[in-house]
């Protein structure tokens, strides 16, 4: 019984000793994440647009997948924010579109796709299956079908469409909102 008590209380101070730790590194590693997740932030906004500029985010309540917009500032339109659903879990997406509801460019920002198939997505040529989709453009692909080359995204299916999906509603969602 004394030598099991005294395994856990090694166990217990071992582990007191790794959560002070671990508080102690977030702590001083916190702010700097969050700097460089700011930083991250402005330049894919900024990537996303020819002209113009993104305005202040509006948090979206209630609008599916769509989490956040910021007008853009010069020549309209809106950029999206979404919480897609990948094969990793939640994908932060950010896209322009016009006023009429047509995606002009898609950024895949936070995830944990599957390095090799998910991960492509990441890559600027991948959102060219989007780009100039949706709205008056026509729909846009939301299935492996839908899409000129359906070999692009074999075995990265969930990705796909957790992109797609979230981009669909998001044209409709740009076409709900009319002149606001």
């Amino acid at each position: 019984m004394t030598a099991t008590m005294e395994k856990a209380g090694k166990l217990a101070l071992i582990c007191a000793i790794s959560a002070i730790l671990l508080g102690f590194v977030n702590s001083v590693t916190e702010p700097a994440i969050a700097i460089r997740k700011a930083a991250e932030l402005k330049a894919a906004l900024s990537s996303l647009l020819e002209d113009g500029s993104p305005g202040a985010k509006e948090d979206i309540m209630d609008a599916g997948s769509v989490i956040a917009r910021y007008p853009v500032e010069g020549v309209g339109g809106w950029i999206l924010e979404f919480n897609g659903k990948g094969y990793g879990g939640d994908m932060k997406i950010l896209a322009s579109y016009d006023e009429q509801g047509t995606v002009l460019d898609v950024v895949l920002m936070d995830n944990a796709e599957t390095p090799g198939l998910g991960k492509k997505a990441e890559k600027a040529e991948y959102m060219d299956k989007f780009r100039g989709t949706g709205g008056a453009a026509g729909p846009v692909p939301t299935t492996k079908g839908a899409l000129d080359a359906p070999d692009s995204v074999s075995g990265a299916t969930i990705t796909f469409v957790g992109i797609a999906s979230p981009l669909h509603e998001g044209s409709e969602y740009i076409q709900s909102l009319g002149d606001k």
